[in-house]
């Protein structure tokens, strides 16, 4: 499985003025400083949660559609999933970066490299779930036939929408982790670059303060939260 981001967010979660409001700064000499800040975090958070905050479209590339396998026992044995829930379980794809808005699109490709668009009648979306869904019609069943790679494209739009749609939770880890950076700039940004960068920042960990309001919201692996 592979992701590609199409159509990154528009805005961030937390604007730079409100940003500054809660920081108390009042100048704009950090003004680029506090605005490359926000979005690393934002992205940080992403990453953190597995979850997409702004509207975003993403590409996600599978090599092909789930299939039903035997589950070997230790003693060599194997046993048969349930009919009924290994016909579910091959039905459903699970979309990454909840929360799920619309999927644009579900293609598959052929040993030539042809690509075909899967008629979207023969399945539904779900976006209610976390994460979302594609959840294949009773009377509809995959294409076959597939490359040996990347055989299945899925474009889709993730997020809980604009600024304002985002969770507080969120939005508080956030300004929580931007404030004890920005105490700290002079150690997380080598002087003298004409654009800071975040090497040092990415090899730490998310601040305990701040993993406990994201906590909630942390999908841990494809089929929900832990």
């Amino acid at each position: 499985m592979a992701l590609e981001i199409k159509t990154p967010p528009g805005e961030e979660p937390l604007s730079l003025a409100e940003t500054k409001s809660y920081l108390k700064v009042t100048g704009t000499a950090d003004d680029t400083l506090l605005t490359q800040i926000i979005t690393a975090v934002r992205k940080s958070c992403e990453d953190w949660t597995g979850r997409a905050l702004i509207t975003q479209t993403w590409t996600l590339w599978r090599g092909g559609f789930p299939h039903r396998r035997r589950d070997h026992l230790p003693h060599d044995g194997y046993f048969e999933l349930p009919v009924d829930f290994a016909d579910a379980a091959v039905r459903v794809l699970d979309i990454p970066k909840p929360p799920l808005q619309s999927v644009t699109f579900l293609k598959t490709y052929n040993a030539a490299h042809a690509a075909s668009t899967f008629d979207a009648a023969k399945y539904f979306v779900d976006t209610a779930s976390e994460p979302g869904r594609i959840v294949l019609n009773e009377s509809s069943s995959w294409p076959t036939g597939l490359r040996p790679a990347n055989g299945v494209e899925i474009e889709f739009v993730a997020g809980y929408g604009d600024a304002a749609s985002v969770p507080d939770a969120l939005k508080q880890g956030l300004l929580l982790w931007i404030k004890g950076l920005y105490a700290n700039r002079n150690w997380l940004f080598e002087l003298g670059e004409s654009i800071p960068g975040l090497a040092e920042f990415n090899q730490h960990d998310v601040p305990p303060p701040v993993a406990s309001l994201w906590a909630p919201y942390k999908i841990y692996a494809l089929g929900g939260r832990r």
